[in-house]
């Protein structure tokens, strides 16, 4: 039987196991999934986060 696949995040390299079941979101400027942890109330990551405050 195979394992579940894990879930590492990009921003933070949690590692999530394949088992456990965890909120993910997609960032609205990279459209990558991250941990909820790591995507802000504007539905960005945390790198693109500070990306888009430098540039302002």
């Amino acid at each position: 039987m195979a394992e579940k696949e894990k879930f590492v995040c990009p921003a933070c390299g949690k590692e999530y196991p394949g088992d456990v079941n965890i909120q993910v979101a997609e960032c609205r400027i990279c459209h990558r999934a991250h941990c909820q942890q790591c995507i802000d109330e504007y539905n960005r990551c945390v790198p693109c986060a500070g990306k888009e405050k430098a540039s302002s």
